[in-house]
This record gives structure tokens, C-alpha cells and sequence, in this order.
């Protein structure tokens, strides 16, 4: 793997994301025990981006159906400033700390150099540095301004979107709400918000002020942690519905 890393700088786009994708799906359809009639995927948060870039341009070897969950509606930088801002609201400068990283961000998404502030807490410097680091462009450029509500309502197939409701990537109300809207005339999409179900769909009991993203980061794979039964059992069903030969 180490050896192929300098083969891939600068070559990391929406584009190779959908080959690889493609790929995939050539491969997993070619085994003789899966029905490529049937073929489904099941997304978390940024892999719904993919699922749904594939599902519009695919002219074979479609999904039967999309479910995405910890979907974003909202642009992924948008979302990203949202997460941002939501670590350091506490701080008193919080408003004005974000302005040298909206400056930096519009430098970067106009292909200029960005001017990175001393100010800036060290993890949102490290952020911008990995944007502009040429191992992740164009990539990086393309998925900052990709909103997926502007794409899934050109998809005909059943979507199930599920986003919880303890989730502090993905806002189900905001994020949620955009999809719905771009959603509103297609009756195959649906969409469900499990009250206790986190970004990975596991059980979370804590309130929604009591978590942050370092309480998340060690719990969402701690040796407790367990899927929350409201999003498994969504999937289920509706899989069990749209999945019926």
C-alpha cells in the first residue's frame, strides 16, 4: 500500500471515487450467488455522497435501492464550518475566531494559497492544511461544495434516509429537512429519525447537550456501545418491503 500512495497524489476526485465504485459493484455482481436485481447499498455520512453520485450517472448495474444514513443535506463544507463552530461556541471569541477560517476556506475553494491565522486553535489549522495537501486534491475541492440535496432528487429507485437524533455530525432537523424538501415529489424516498440513534447508529441514552465530539470520537466504538434497535429495525423493514424479488 505504502508504494502506491505517491501514484494517487493529485489524481484523488469524484471521478475515482465513482470508478472504484463501479468497480466494486462489477466485482460483487459477477459472483453467481448475488442477484444484481437485487443489489442494495447501505451508506454512512459521506459514503452517501458516493452511493448517490453512482446511483445518477450509472447507466447498468444499478442499486435496487439507497439507504443513507447520517446523510448530509447541507454542502460538506457547510457542514463542516457547522461542526467547527460547535467545538468552540463556548469560547468568548468563537464568532471571530471563524473568521480567518472562513477567509482560508474561501482561498482554498478559489484555487489560491490560504493564509492560515496563528489565532486558529491548532485541530482547525490541521484541518485546513489537509485540505489544501495535494494527496487529497481535487478531491478535496470537488466534495467541499458537493450538496447532496441538490442530487438525490434525481433518483427514481426507493431511498430511505435515516439520520438519529443524537447524531452531532448530521443535523436530522436541518440536514434532514433539506433532503426531505428535495425529496418532496418522489414517494420512493422516506425517511426516518430515531430518537436515541447516534452517527453510527449506535444506542445513545446521553442528551444532546451532554455530548460533544470528544465524547463521541471515544464512544462510538467503545465496548458498550450497541445498535440502537430503532435504526436497525427501520432498515429491516424497509429493506424487507423494497427487497422482495
Amino acid at each position: 500500500m505504502r508504494e502506491n500512495v505517491p501514484k494517487l497524489v493529485g489524481k484523488i476526485s469524484m471521478q475515482s471515487h465513482l470508478e472504484e465504485l463501479a468497480g466494486a459493484v462489477e466485482t460483487l455482481i459477477a459472483e453467481e450467488n448475488v442477484d444484481p436485481g437485487r443489489l442494495f447499498v447501505l451508506t454512512n455520512s459521506e459514503g452517501a455522497i458516493h452511493a448517490v453520485n453512482y446511483q445518477v450517472q450509472a447507466k447498468s448495474n444499478r442499486f435496487k435501492g439507497l439507504l443513507l444514513t447520517g446523510a448530509p443535506g447541507r454542502s460538506v463544507g457547510d457542514l463542516g464550518r457547522s461542526q467547527i463552530f460547535n467545538q468552540i461556541k463556548h469560547l468568548p471569541n468563537a464568532e471571530a475566531l471563524m473568521k480567518p477560517y472562513d477567509d482560508a476556506v474561501a482561498d482554498f475553494l478559489a484555487g489560491k494559497p490560504m493564509t492560515i491565522a496563528p489565532s486558529l486553535p491548532e485541530g482547525i489549522k490541521l484541518l485546513l492544511h489537509s485540505l489544501e495537501n495535494p494527496a487529497n486534491l481535487p478531491f478535496a475541492r470537488e466534495l467541499w461544495t458537493y450538496r447532496l440535496s441538490d442530487h438525490i432528487g434525481k433518483i427514481d429507485e426507493p431511498v430511505l434516509v435515516l439520520i438519529g437524533k443524537k447524531d452531532i455530525q448530521v443535523d436530522w432537523r436541518i440536514d434532514g429537512g433539506l433532503l426531505e424538501e428535495a425529496t418532496a415529489q418522489k414517494t420512493s424516498a422516506s425517511y426516518v429519525y430515531p430518537e436515541n440513534a447516534n452517527h453510527v447508529l449506535k444506542h445513545e441514552e446521553k442528551p444532546m447537550e451532554a455530548i460533544n465530539a470528544q465524547y463521541a470520537a471515544i464512544n462510538y466504538n467503545a465496548p458498550d456501545a450497541k445498535l440502537d434497535e430503532e435504526a436497525a429495525d427501520a432498515i429491516l423493514n424497509w429493506l424487507k418491503k423494497h427487497g422482495q424479488p
